[in-house]
Order: structure tokens, then sequence, then C-alpha cells
């Protein structure tokens, strides 16, 4: 796809007649509706949007989708970006769920899988970031050279670099991981004592593992 043409893909799914009408008529987007693979909204040539209301994101904590949608956004796109669209976290008609929850979400978003969160306010918030979202891949494109990519020069790599994020975990031991149980899932779903199994993996990194991984239910 040329980057001059302003043309964003939308998933079929997504549900923001608004945003949607935003998009064309305030930003002149060309609007090609289909079935991604990932995300909600792509954004030429290598941005992903994953777009959550407040009340969408809450859930997505409570029933923990929202750590597998995160880590397939993170293995997967080079450029993943979660836009999180309310002014609030809580309030009537609001799931319940405690403040503490949705910060270590947000962190382990940052931290663990290094995808960036925007908050917008509505809809009309939500078209202006993703018309500067685009508008930023093609100042890049025109103006910098070589379009600057932050996805890893392989898949291990990028896995490599998400397990660095847990506790005790450096490159090397993150290898071994990988080779052990062959995939990142493989080793969020292992047990503490699989862990165990691994060479280099002590019972106080295992158990920080664990701890860490039950608490934010990945």
């Amino acid at each position: 796809m040329n980057l001059m043409e302003k043309t964003i893909d939308i998933d079929f799914r997504e549900k923001a007649e608004t945003l949607i009408d935003l998009l064309k008529s305030s930003y002149a987007f060309e609007i090609n509706v289909t079935k991604l693979k990932y995300g909600d909204y792509f954004i030429a040539p290598d941005t992903i949007v994953e777009r959550k209301t407040v009340c969408d994101f809450l859930v997505s904590i409570i029933d923990g989708r929202l750590f597998n949608q995160a880590y397939r956004l993170a293995e997967h796109c080079e450029r993943p970006v979660i836009i999180i669209e309310g002014k609030i976290f809580s309030g009537e008609g609001y799931p319940a769920i405690s403040q503490e929850a949705i910060k270590g979400a947000l962190i382990t978003i940052a931290q663990t899988f290094h995808i960036p969160v925007l908050r917008t306010t509505s809809e009309s918030d939500t078209a202006w970031y993703i018309n500067q979202l685009h508008e930023h891949r093609q100042r890049v494109g025109e103006h910098s050279g070589p379009l600057l990519s932050r996805k890893a020069k392989n898949v291990d790599t990028q896995k490599i670099r998400i397990l660095r994020a847990l506790p005790g975990i450096g490159a090397k031991s993150a290898k071994t991981l990988l080779y052990h149980f062959g995939s990142i899932r493989n080793i969020f779903n292992a047990s503490e004592e699989e862990l165990l199994d691994v060479p280099g993996i002590g019972e106080k990194t295992a158990g920080k593992i664990q701890d860490i991984l039950k608490e934010n239910q990945i």
C-alpha cells in the first residue's frame, strides 16, 4: 500500500459507527472494512491498533482475555498500540474491579509485553489519535529514511524480550526456557515443578515467575 494513500483497514467486527464516520468525514480516510487477524485497525505499513472501551477493558481483565490479546499483539505485530476509550475506570454500569488490579494490568501491558497504551475520552478523541498515528508513520517514512521497526529481527528474539521481563530471567535463561518448553504459552502454563526441571531455574526464580503470572492471570 502506498504510504501517501490515506487508507485505513478496519476489522468488520468493530462496532464504532461515530468513530468510523469521523475518520471519513473529518480526516478524509478511505475505509477498508475487512477481517483483520489481529487488532481492530491497521495503519500502513506496520501499526495495529486494538481499541477497547473502558467497560470492555475491565471485562477483559476479569475474564483473562486481555493478556492473551496482548501476547498475540506482542508476538505477531510490529507496532501494536492499545487504545482505552472512556474518561473513568469506575462508576455505575462498570464491572467491579479494584484500582490495584487495573493498575497492575496496565503495568503488565507496558512492561511484560512492551505495548504502549493510549487513553482517549471519546470516539472523537480516538479518531484524532488514529489520524495522528497515521500522520506520524507517513512523516517517518517520508522524512527520516527507512522506517524503523521495533520488532525483533526474528520471532525468537521477540519472545526472549518478553520473557526477560519476568523476575530473575536474563537472556540466557530466556533462551533455555524457550528451548525447553518450545513456546511462551507453554512457559506461562507450566507448573512450578515443571519450571524447576529447566537447567538454571531454581526454586526462588520459579516461585517468583509463578507468583507474577498468577497475580496477572496470564
